[in-house]
């Protein structure tokens, strides 16, 4: 299809140049067609190509003898053009403009081939033109060739170049007695093209039967305006050169059908669409099409209005429009980074549509001054219109020298964009490094430091570059109201330091920064929990092995030698063996009470049983009645209560072990630190957190303490659950123990 679609137009072009004899001129010299009606008693050369004696602005008058009427109308026998060949001279009847007056001439013409190298040599746009509007129908099928609107999209750019053969490379003066075929049928196969790029349009999005029954009829519409505009054109029409030019004039009128049917195809198109990708690509085609259809009437009808002078060739106007629309619906078709491209067209057309609500507010004034004071105002007008196009420029200058001066000083969102892209899960000091260089490159600092402080797990971080020589500029780092270190920052001494007016961007540098430097220390201490976890269960694993190798296993060797001594013995000494077997027996249930213990240490059997609440209480009651409890884990002679609120259970495993060995290990301290003569235990839940409080009646807290192991131990269970742990002193006297364990996340739920 690719291979077809660029021969079509190559193919046509050179059959339809090649096919008769031709006098080395053209008719029109405009880029696309016109539809306007100059042809008459006489017609104007509008461009020559090769070494044809006939000149750019010659009227011909007539052609061997017969005036321009007859030969189109190929009325005097003998002298109709499709009798004539290559190296037949036809003498031509030419109106040349002199010095001060106009000459008639003869002038004598030899036929010959098409020059077509030397036509696109003095036309190299044409081809250049035809050549993208092939590359980009062809780029869009590659990357979309499932896709119904690339297809159509394809065929468009394959049948819009045909119209290289009515304009600029129309039909000469001799193909006026042949019917001026090239034109009629080059601009037939662009108003296909038309009808082709409508389709393009519509197809975006999937359709109905019954609305492809409604695409079909906006398809039509384009060759519809052609035939419904010949009638008043040819009354119009007062030669019979005239009627051939209206005849054969088919892309003109198709085109200005065209504009109205692609806006509504857009506008159906982007009412169907569902899909948020569907959606960008039809309001795309939509903006792409008024963007065109804005362009042209502001550069076009706006500036005749005001002027009476047009500031850009309308050929060269259509181009321009017809480009825009072109690439937005070939970027609709091929869906290419739509999220980026549709946005941006956005923001373009709303910053073009205010400098065109100011331009037409500056020209109404310039209007009004100029029917109030007579005075031609052109020069203010254009003036005006200057300084709004330099009026970006100058901007985009002014921009450009700030940040080259300033860095991105005056653009704090560029550097929290910069700094939001940082990955946090490198190490602490190498990620603090790539923000302080980031900072040092887009800021033009000398020097920048940060210092993050210590906390409860972890210990100081600090990261600096390059060198302070003053007094730096400092932002803390606050995240959610706590401040977790300190950002230092100096500008070198070739630029401005940091003023008043530079604090939002410090805040909005600092708050990133903190957000990186809270991330920076959560995975820090993630992988801290991480290590402690790790050597946690190694150690666990260590005591296991120890004291099944060192107590369980020499115990049960023994017993097992004691078998086979009372096993000898059952048939001589009866009495003895079964003496033997009793203290056996008595070592086994001492062996049993062993491997319960083992089994109690890695998690407590009563949790599986009784739940939390009722081991608990269970514990408190062994303890009150002066029994050490299973495993004896707590002293005797401290008596202590378990007050829970209902419904406090089921709790995930990872938590009741977790309580369960809080609440013991602070009753414990409670026994051994602090005389308390009583321990009260509350259990409670808070919304996905399971509270625990244990408080005495003790001596409180030493004002000399440091934190010993049962307070680690406790502080360590409730962190790696995702918890919190604080040991305070109690109004009154005694010490309150508090922890807080997440019933729901990564590691209660």
């Amino acid at each position: 299809m690719l291979a077809a679609a660029w021969a079509l137009p190559v193919c046509w072009t050179l059959l339809a140049l090649l096919a008769t004899p031709s006098d080395g001129t053209s008719l029109s010299s405009r880029l696309v067609p016109s539809g306007s009606v100059d042809w008459g008693a006489s017609v104007r050369v509008a461009a020559t190509y090769g070494d044809t004696p006939l000149r750019p602005g010659d009227q011909i008058q007539a052609v061997d003898g017969t005036s321009v009427a007859d030969w189109v109308a190929g009325s005097v026998e003998g002298t109709a053009a499709g009798a004539l060949e290559a190296g037949d001279v036809v003498r031509y009847e030419v109106r040349r403009a002199g010095a001060g007056l106009d000459l008639i001439q003869q002038v004598d013409v030899t036929l010959g081939t098409y020059p077509v190298l030397r036509a696109v040599r003095s036309a190299p746009l044409v081809p250049l033109l035809a050549a993208v509007v092939l590359l980009v129908g062809s780029l869009v099928f590659w990357s979309a060739s499932g896709s119904a609107s690339a297809r159509a999209l394809l065929a468009a750019s394959a049948l819009l170049p045909a119209a290289v053969t009515s304009t600029p490379w129309g039909p000469d003066v001799v193909d006026l007695g042949r019917g001026a075929w090239q034109q009629a049928a080059g601009e037939a196969i662009a108003a296909l093209g038309l009808v082709a790029l409508v389709l393009a349009v519509s197809l975006t999005t999937g359709q109905s039967a019954r609305q492809r029954w409604g695409t079909a009829a906006l398809a039509a519409v384009p060759l519809l305006a052609y035939a419904g505009s010949l009638v008043p054109r040819l009354d119009a029409a007062g030669s019979p050169a005239a009627r051939l030019q209206v005849m054969s004039s088919v892309a003109a009128p198709a085109l200005w059908a065209s504009i109205p049917v692609l806006l509504v195809a857009a506008t159906l198109a982007h009412l169907r669409a569902d899909r948020r990708e569907e959606v960008l690509a039809t309001r795309l085609a939509l903006l792409g099409t008024g963007a065109g259809v804005g362009a042209w009437f502001v550069l076009g009808p706006s500036p005749v209005l005001l002027t009476d002078r047009a500031l850009v060739r309308n050929d060269l106007l259509v181009l321009l429009a017809g480009g825009l629309v072109l690439a937005c619906v070939a970027v609709a078709a091929a869906r290419y980074r739509l999220e980026e491209i549709e946005p941006r067209v956005r923001r373009g057309l709303v910053q073009a549509l205010v400098l065109v609500v100011v331009g037409a507010a500056f020209a109404v004034a310039v209007r009004a001054v100029e029917l109030a004071a007579d005075v031609a105002v052109e020069s203010m007008l254009l003036g005006g219109l200057l300084a709004l196009l330099l009026l970006p420029v100058g901007v985009a200058v002014q921009r450009l020298v700030r940040r080259w001066v300033y860095g991105d000083r005056e653009f704090p969102d560029r550097v929290v964009s910069e700094l939001r892209r940082l990955d946090a899960l490198t190490a602490p000091e190498e990620a603090l490094r790539e923000a302080l260089e980031l900072l040092a490159r887009r800021l033009h600092l000398s020097f920048a430091a940060v210092d993050v402080f210590a906390t409860s797990t972890s210990g100081p971080v600090a990261a600096a570059v390059g060198h302070a020589a003053g007094a730096p500029a400092t932002v803390d780092l606050i995240v959610g109201g706590s401040t977790l270190g300190r950002l230092r920052v100096e500008v070198d001494a070739g630029h401005d330091p940091f003023g008043p007016g530079d604090r939002r961007l410090l805040e909005d540098v600092g708050a990133q920064v903190g957000a990186l430097v809270q991330a920076v220390t959560a995975n820090r201490e993630l992988q801290l929990s991480r290590r402690r976890l790790v050597a946690a269960r190694e150690e666990e694993r260590r005591r296991l092995r120890r004291d099944l190798h060192d107590g369980l296993g020499p115990s049960l060797a023994t017993f097992a030698m004691g078998l086979e001594a009372a096993t000898d013995l059952i048939r001589d000494d009866p009495e003895r063996a079964a003496d033997m077997v009793a203290r056996l027996a008595e070592r086994a249930r001492g062996d049993i009470g062993e491997v319960r213990r083992l089994v109690e240490g890695l998690r407590p059997p009563a949790l599986d049983q009784l739940g939390l609440v009722s081991a608990l209480r269970h514990l408190a009651a062994d303890h009150a009645g002066g029994s050490g409890g299973s495993g004896g884990s707590v002293p005797v002679g401290v008596p202590w209560t378990v007050e829970a609120e209902d419904g406090l259970e089921p709790l995930p495993a990872a938590v009741e072990v977790a309580a369960y060995r809080i609440v013991l290990e602070a009753v414990t301290n409670a026994r051994r630190h602090s005389g308390a003569s009583g321990c009260t235990v509350r259990l409670a839940r808070a919304g996905d957190d399971l509270q625990i409080e244990v408080s005495d009646t003790g001596s409180g807290l030493a004002a000399d303490r440091s934190p010993g192991v049962g307070l680690s131990s406790m502080r360590e269970r409730a962190e790696e659950l995702g918890g919190s742990f604080e040991a305070v002193d109690r109004p009154g006297g005694g010490t309150v123990v508090r922890a807080r364990l997440p019933v729901t996340g990564p590691s209660g739920g």
